[in-house]
């Protein structure tokens, strides 16, 4: 029963994220042969001020 989560900045729409929930259970299907129904994935948003690159915040970089 794997378990995904995708860590994130927000700005996805519902269309998106649907897309890519389908695209991941379809990898899982095929390549472990398991039913869409055993494949979750999570979508973890982190706002700007909440992660950082190159030894500054997200939010400071732009």
């Amino acid at each position: 029963m794997p378990v995904v989560t995708i860590q994130q900045s927000p700005g996805r729409s519902k269309e998106q994220k649907q897309l890519l929930i389908q695209r991941i259970t379809e990898a899982f299907e095929e390549a472990y042969e398991l039913p869409p129904e055993a494949v979750t994935v999570f979508f973890q948003n982190f706002d700007d001020e909440h992660w950082g690159k190159a030894g500054k915040l997200h939010c400071d970089r732009k």
